[in-house]
């Protein structure tokens, strides 16, 4: 397989088709969350003492502390306000999801890219698209959980016991997290390109969601060198444009930090919202040439891809359709019976031509006397 000219038509799929963006901002996820904690009025017992409010940190908490007292319901509201949000797009992610696997499959086939054919193929794979992810995630994230538990539970046993944790407790977290770490390392990422595929499958094949995961572990079991090639290219990728990313958030980070320190405030937020609108596009137009590799990929892995004439070929005229020749009847038996041959005419013999005496005819003998 062609990974490099996979990545080519993922990406000139993604330059064109600018609706693709919106989608792949969605299928990112977002999520939004906080909270908020702080100490009444009567609990600052440093106020009585007003040497140890001369550091700064100790006002900023009282002053935040004040504000949060008085606003309370403000808070709440804005809490309740986030995660109805982050409800709103988790289910607005899902959809997104399958809805680009759709319109990148769509911009394949040369059918119209359209946004709205996307959102409607998008919500009708959601419950198919949400529960390959739960077959898949909730196991594994339970197993790392346990995982977890047992690799600390030594550690916690003399904590709680109000003892000190003895060295070979930390022993046994260290070779945990060598070996473990590992195991779900791999299986993580195992995980991750079943997931991939089985989407596809059920997006582009409205199949169920477990005959969606046996299809995507067959495609792996097959095609194991493909999938591997793909993955390590798709994470190089991501690695160059993470490197990007880090260098731009560096930039506005240094002028949000010496606003900070400078007290100015209001030059920090815009410096921040400045940041978070300058990754905004880029993330939208990665996140959708993500999922344009592995859908371009994912076509050519179960053989769906459409061969393409090499450039500057002339378009070839359509076959015309084969009509399957009739087979010969035989031929018919005669309802009579056949004449008798007609024997051939017997040409009669010549007559042999005269032969002419070659000189004067002589006479007889007289006769002999007594």
């Amino acid at each position: 397989m062609d990974h490099i000219g996979v990545l080519k038509r993922a990406w000139h799929i993604t330059w064109r088709y600018k609706i693709l963006w919106l989608f792949g901002l969605f299928a990112g996820g977002a999520g939004g969350g906080g909270g908020g904690g702080g100490v009444g009025r009567g609990g600052a017992t440093w106020t009585e003492d007003a040497t140890s409010l001369d550091w700064l940190p100790l006002r900023e908490m009282q002053r935040i502390g004040w504000w949060v007292q008085d606003n309370i319901a403000l808070i709440a509201a804005v809490v309740a306000f986030l995660l109805i949000l982050g409800f709103a797009m988790f289910i607005i992610s899902i959809a997104a999801k399958g809805g680009l696997i759709h319109l990148v499959n769509e911009a394949e086939e040369g059918r119209p890219v359209r946004g709205m054919d996307g959102w409607a193929a998008g919500f009708r794979a959601w419950f198919r698209v949400f529960g390959i992810g739960f077959v898949l995630y909730a196991p594994y994230t339970l197993l790392a959980l346990t995982f977890l538990l047992l690799m600390f539970a030594p550690v916690f046993a003399s904590l709680l016991s109000g003892g000190e944790p003895r060295p070979e407790a930390f022993i046994g977290v260290c070779g945990g997290f060598a070996l473990g770490g590992i195991v779900l390392l791999v299986l993580g990422i195992l995980i991750g390109w079943l997931e991939t595929l089985a989407v596809r499958h059920t997006v582009l094949d409205h199949s169920g969601v477990f005959a969606s995961i046996g299809g995507a572990w067959t495609d792996i079991r097959v095609r194991f060198k493909d999938v591997i090639v793909m993955w390590l290219l798709i994470v190089a990728v991501g690695i160059a444009f993470g490197v990007v990313v880090g260098i731009v958030a560096a930039i506005f980070g240094v002028s949000i930090v010496a606003a900070i320190f400078a007290e100015t405030y209001a030059a920090a937020a815009v410096a921040g919202a400045a940041l978070f609108f300058a990754l905004l596009l880029p993330s939208a137009i990665f996140g959708a040439f993500g999922s344009a590799i592995w859908t371009v990929f994912f076509r050519r892995l179960t053989g769906r891809e459409v061969v393409a004439a090499p450039p500057g070929a002339a378009p070839s005229a359509p076959m015309p359709p084969v009509v399957p020749t009739p087979p010969v009847a035989p031929p018919a038996a005669p309802t009579y019976a056949p004449a008798p041959p007609i024997a051939p005419t017997a040409t009669p013999p010549q007559p042999a031509p005269p032969v002419s005496p070659s000189g004067p005819p002589t006479s007889p003998p007289p006769p002999e006397e007594g």
